[in-house]
């Protein structure tokens, strides 16, 4: 799903509060409901309610996502309609392969096909403070009819907020119709932390026949955009086929097989780097380079920090199974976000394959840094994770992000420019005597977000790296 929304070219909902001026073709019930009536009846008794639908650039007809009851009636599940596709990731029933087709109706009803995308979603639970002394949660309706009575329409950006039984899934989107994000199913109130029915993410929910319970938030970013592809096999500048990941905006070109992460915790990576334009109803702070720390309740299509989650994630599921890699966050000592990815503490870590526990902790590793208020994450201090790097004899290649300036030297000085050779150098004299002591160098690919990092670019200079700037995308 990830995928194919990021090669998308926008997204179609419906919004209650549509503006003048919006375009009518990104409404999906209104122009596509011919589509959608054909979804719900492929569905058939597991029922089919749409979220969003994708405009792909390859077919006539959008792919449909949607709401349907779970394989063991349970709960809920995501489900794809639209387009199969075939091994090579293109579709069947594009335009180019359906060239013959002399009807709307034949261009879209062939290809048409259902799969279960996300399973077990949960149900959301009673309000425990709606019950009284000794009672047990009130007699619900058939998961089948409460299905078809969930609303999915946007308003100000997001689905409603769930109540008893409903699906525990809320969906966000932006002003320009590209992002979706699965957020808390519901209304937080900022001024009651102690409300037992707070949930702080939708959530999956496995429930088995002893009446146990396993429950696990749901996470889930991604941004239409088509330029982007992550793909394995992509040619290197030299035009040699290559094997791992091709580059996203932060990180290009990953053929280590050696790699470590080294990536900035610090609280200005909360600022937001791009705005929806609308407003919900709790506040949530962030960072600005210009004005420091504020609350607002306009809502952010995605910070910094999630942008790069979003990327890490991308490589992690994407690296080859034999890829040794390590990971770490920076920021200053005793925050929040100083830590590293405990597998890889004193060594690299072999990634396995696809759905191995090592990558799904990897990635665990990754979404907890957003956790938290972001005033706790930390500031910028990167050396313990950059000596930890050369401290293993196996790492080649470190990825080294960070969006300010060091908050001090590594003699916890005042930062200054004349350490900017000093530190380059120190790093420059590891290298050389890993290489006396048997082991490889290390090269320090370096990406600047937000700024022009001279520092940075000597770092990478003086370790054979390369350099590159991000602004904020």
């Amino acid at each position: 799903m990830r995928s194919e929304v990021e090669r998308s070219m926008n997204l179609l909902v419906t919004r209650t509060d549509a503006a003048e001026g919006d375009d009518p073709g990104m409404d999906l019930m209104s122009n596509h409901a011919d589509v959608v009536r054909l979804c719900k009846t492929n569905a058939g008794s597991q029922g089919f309610q749409p979220i969003f639908g994708i405009n792909m650039v390859e077919l006539e007809e959008p792919v449909i996502y949607g709401v349907s009851l779970s394989s063991n009636q349970r709960g809920y599940s995501i489900l794809r309609c639209g387009a199969s596709l075939n091994m090579d990731g293109t579709y069947q029933g594009s335009k180019s392969a359906s060239s013959e087709a002399t009807s709307s109706e034949e261009t879209f009803e062939s290809p048409m096909f259902i799969s279960r995308v996300i399973d077990d979603i949960g149900t959301i639970p009673c309000r425990v403070d709606d019950l009284a002394e000794n009672e047990g949660c009130p007699a619900g309706q058939p998961l089948a009819d409460v299905l078809e009575q969930s609303e999915f329409s946007f308003t100000q950006g997001k689905t409603p907020a769930r109540t008893f039984q409903q699906p525990a899934v809320r969906v966000q989107t932006d002003i320009n119709t590209k992002l979706v994000k699965f957020i808390d199913p519901y209304t937080l109130d900022d001024s009651n932390t102690e409300d037992p029915y707070q949930i702080s993410a939708s959530y999956l929910e496995k429930t088995s026949d002893v009446k146990s319970s396993t429950k696990q938030d749901l996470h889930f970013a991604a941004f239409a955009r088509a330029d982007k592809r992550v793909r394995y096999g992509f040619n290197d500048t030299n035009g040699n086929q290559g094997d791992g990941y091709s580059g996203g905006a932060f990180f290009q070109n990953i053929t280590s097989r050696n790699v470590r992460f080294i990536l900035d915790g610090s609280g200005s990576m909360s600022a937001c780097v791009a705005w929806s334009g609308e407003y919900g109803n709790s506040r949530r702070r962030f960072y600005d380079p210009n004005r420091g720390w504020f609350k607002t309740s306009e809502i952010c299509s995605f910070t910094r920090m999630e942008a790069l989650q979003h990327e890490m994630i991308d490589i992690i599921q994407n690296l080859p199974d034999a890829t040794k890699m390590g990971l770490a966050a920076f920021s200053t000592e005793g925050k929040r976000n100083n830590k590293t990815w405990a597998p890889s503490e004193n060594n690299l870590v072999e990634l396995g394959p696809p759905d191995s526990e090592t990558r799904q902790s990897a990635i665990d590793f990754v979404l907890s840094l957003s956790s938290g208020n972001p005033g706790s994450w930390g500031g910028t201090m990167p050396w313990e994770s950059l000596d930890q790097a050369f401290g293993d004899g196996v790492t080649d290649t470190v990825y080294f992000l960070s969006d300010g300036k060091p908050n001090y030297d590594q003699n916890s000085g005042y930062w200054t420019s004349s350490d900017y050779e000093i530190v380059a150098d120190y790093y420059a004299g590891l290298n050389a005597s890993r290489v006396t002591n048997g082991n490889r160098s290390i090269k320090i690919n370096s990406t600047s977000v937000g700024l022009n990092s001279e520092w940075m670019q000597l770092l990478s200079s003086k370790t054979s790296g390369e350099y590159i700037k991000v602004d904020d995308i």
